[in-house]
């Protein structure tokens, strides 16, 4: 019995959510929670702090999560064994990308070999992916320009340039490439905390020594493209996000090229898992660095 209450309180801190959790092991969020309850007066202290943004666990909660992590991978591997013994013919892959561009194109790759995995891809900002990887709530990422880390191994797969996006009657349409040096007197929308783009945006204006007038800050990749069409500003993309049609132009920007490196990542703990492995190796087989 103990085994289940283990494996409810292990999605739940990996998902941050009851309902989350309930959906990850197909059971009901009322069953969820009566498992951890019982964990939690079998350990005889509160293991989740309960808030408007979802649950957290307690300080006690944290060890406890460290084994059964160790725990729940040691299950995990051996169900890969299996799985590479039957060439993969059944199987999941859970993952997250701060973009669909880079991720899509490996993951058709994979599924070109293994047409029989499952596989599941969230999108987020840099901050959300990375923290999606630590927390162990997917298997790998695909994201620009990975933190060193010890605890996470990666592998370059795509290098892009940077773009600023202008509406199409706008003066700089015309030009072939500009510096940020030529943006000073345009308003720019911003992308929200945590994003890759934004960031690099950001360095590069910084070792420039100079600033751009903000016109608004938006809380996606697609509202910033849409405003630019709508003439509210000029926005920053990365080359493979540049979108089709009329409205707007993509011009180089001299100061960010190849400023972006897209890596496949994963915990070295995950690493050991076949389906992973496995992963990895295609994106390094199709990587276009």
């Amino acid at each position: 019995m103990r085994y289940f209450q283990l494996r409810a309180f292990d999605a739940v801190v990996r998902e941050g959510s009851f309902s989350k959790a309930a959906n990850l092991l197909g059971l009901t969020q009322p069953a969820i929670t009566a498992q951890v309850r019982n964990l939690e007066e079998d350990c005889k202290q509160a293991l989740f702090i309960r808030t408007n943004e979802g649950v957290q666990p307690t300080d006690a909660a944290k060890p406890l999560f460290e084994l059964t992590r160790q725990m729940f991978l040691a299950e995990e591997q051996i169900e890969d064994m299996v799985s590479r013994a039957t060439r993969f013919q059944h199987g999941s892959l859970k993952l997250a990308a701060d973009g669909p561009q880079v991720v899509l194109q490996v993951v058709a790759a994979f599924r070109a070999q293994y047409p029989d995995i499952e596989i599941s891809v969230s999108f987020g900002s840099q901050r959300e992916v990375w923290d999606d990887l630590l927390a162990y709530r997917v298997d790998a990422v695909v994201i620009g320009n990975a933190r060193s880390d010890a605890r996470v191994a990666s592998i370059p797969v795509a290098r892009q340039d940077m773009r600023v996006l202008v509406p199409e009657h706008h003066p700089l349409a015309a030009a072939e490439s500009v510096s940020l040096g030529d943006l000073a007197a345009y308003a720019v929308i911003r992308r929200e905390a945590g994003s890759n783009t934004q960031r690099l945006v950001d360095e590069a204006l910084r070792r420039a020594g100079m600033s751009l007038p903000t016109a608004m800050k938006l809380g996606s990749r697609e509202a910033v493209l849409e405003a630019v069409r709508q003439g509210l500003g000029i926005g920053f993309v990365l080359e493979r996000e540049i979108p089709e049609g009329a409205r707007s132009v993509a011009i180089p920007v001299e100061e960010l090229r190849g400023c972006n490196i897209d890596s496949v990542a994963c915990l070295h703990s995950q690493r050991k898992r076949g389906i992973v492995q496995t992963f990895l190796a295609v994106a390094a087989a199709s990587a276009a660095v």
